[in-house]
Parts: structure tokens; sequence; C-alpha cells
């Protein structure tokens, strides 16, 4: 994941990376595609605009398949698909399951059953897809990682006032894969093309430069609102008033006032109704 300009955006970054790997530990997804493909996506991603109008390869199968789809030379369906036909029972064909193992099935008891064709190299276990399509899903087979990503938070119960900030993040990243928002690449791209000095000779002068990282810092210090780059985020201004009121000290402490801070902190209610509990 490249540094973006704003704490705002890594954090939207980061906070949908975590999220993301509950959501393949807690649903028992697969989202295995063979290296060479990742190293396709590789190249294909230093494209311009890739992340609008570029493709890459995805793992159209993230559960098991089910009879209906041609996904491995036998007609298989996703598990998913019954979310966007209205059904809910689970179907594995061949297999005579009770409905108390229906009940404890997960997804990772659901692969253990599902049919493959023989001698199978999952030839169409992937596909390309846009970033639009990887985000917010494609067809009834492939639901999006941002709407798993929401299908965890409603598992897990989340609390509003997360819920209203990590939806914010998901806006962000869901506007930037289809293209509503642009990148900080193409951001600084048409930066330089509409600069004064730019004689479109693929030139970036001192002046360019310069002028570039100020408004880069600008941005990220909140005193310049870029709607292309974040629509209607804006960055609360950064400054190093009272940032350093209290200065971080090296000097060594003795013994004695050691124990005098431990046995302040020790004698807390917090601590000494833990160890009551305990």
């Amino acid at each position: 994941m490249e540094m973006q300009l704003t704490d705002f955006e890594n954090a939207a970054f980061t906070v949908f990376i975590v999220l993301l790997t509950r959501v393949i530990l807690t649903f028992d997804l697969n989202l295995y595609v063979p290296l060479s493909r990742v190293d396709a996506n590789m190249q294909r991603a230093h494209s311009r605009d890739a992340c609008a109008k570029g493709k890459f390869f995805f793992r159209r199968h993230m559960a098991p398949l089910e009879e209906g789809d041609d996904g491995f030379g036998i007609e298989y369906t996703s598990m998913f698909s019954k979310v966007a036909n209205g059904q809910s029972e689970i179907k594995s064909p061949g297999t005579v399951v009770d409905e108390e193992e229906k009940k404890s099935a997960s997804v990772g008891a659901q692969r253990r059953f599902t049919p493959f064709a023989t001698g199978s190299e999952e030839e169409n276990s992937y596909e390309e897809m846009t970033m639009a399509e990887i985000m917010m899903g494609k067809g009834d087979y492939f639901p999006g990682l941002i709407p798993l990503i929401y299908a965890y938070l409603d598992h897990i119960n989340c609390d509003s006032a997360t819920l209203q900030r990590i939806s914010q993040y998901l806006d962000l990243i869901q506007k930037r894969a289809t293209g509503e928002l642009v990148t900080p690449a193409a951001w600084m791209r048409n930066f330089i093309r509409n600069h004064n000095d730019y004689k479109g000779d693929s030139v970036v002068t001192d002046e360019i430069a310069y002028d570039l990282m100020v408004a880069c810092k600008e941005i990220g210090e909140g005193t310049r609102h870029v709607p292309e780059l974040l629509g209607d985020i804006k960055i609360k201004p950064i400054t190093t008033t009272g940032a350093f009121d209290t200065k971080l000290e090296s000097k060594q402490m003795n013994n004695d006032q050691i124990l005098d801070l431990l046995r302040r902190y020790t004698h807390r209610n917090s601590f000494t109704s833990f160890e009551n509990k305990v």
C-alpha cells in the first residue's frame, strides 16, 4: 500500500486491510490465485489510471461451489449466488446432510464436500475484474469485498459511532475504485499538466516540483481542500500549537522515585478492583 497524502486516507486503507483479514478468517474465504497472475496484477497496477480503468485477475469463487455454474467443467455455482436468488438452504450434490449438520456447517465444512471436476486445475477459479467489481461485486457469484466487510461488521454488532467512521473510509475506497475520486497519482499528474511552467515535454522543473510539494503539504495539513481527491471529506487543520507542552525526558530515575511511582499506580481503584476479581 502506498503512503497517502492525508492521515484520513492512510487510516482508511489501514482499516480496510485489517477488516478484510477478519472477513477472510471469519467467513473462511479462499482468495488464492496462481502466482503468475499475481505478478501480472503487479505489472498492470503500474499502468496509468489502472485503478479506474484497469482489470486484474481475482478469484471469482471465494466460497465452495454448488451445482449450477460452469466453474470447473461441470455446472456448479457459488454459495453467494443464493443470496441474489433468494435461497437459503445449503445443498451439496451427492451428499446427505442432516438438519443438525446444516445448522453448524461453516464455509470450511462446505468446502470439504464441494464437488470438483476430475483433474481440474481450477482454470476458471479466477477471472479479470475491474477494481470496482472487486470492491463492489460482480454478478451473483462474487459479492465484492466492501459488502463482505459490511456483513462482518453486522455480524460482530459494530457500534454506530465506529460504523459511521468506517463507512466514511469504505466510501472513499469505493469512490476511488469507481473513478468518482482520483488517486493521488492521478491528481499529481493533473497538477503538473495544469502548471503554468509545464511545457508538455515531460520535464518537471524545480519550480513545478516545489509547487507540487507545497500543495501536498497543504493537503496533508488540512489547509487545502481538493474535492476531486477527497470528495466531501475535509481534513481538520493540523498545527503545532500545544503539540509539545510536555517534553520527553531521558534522565534516569533513582530507585526511590521508581518505587514511589509504582506504588501510586498500583493503588489505583482500577488495579485493586481487578486484583480482587482475580
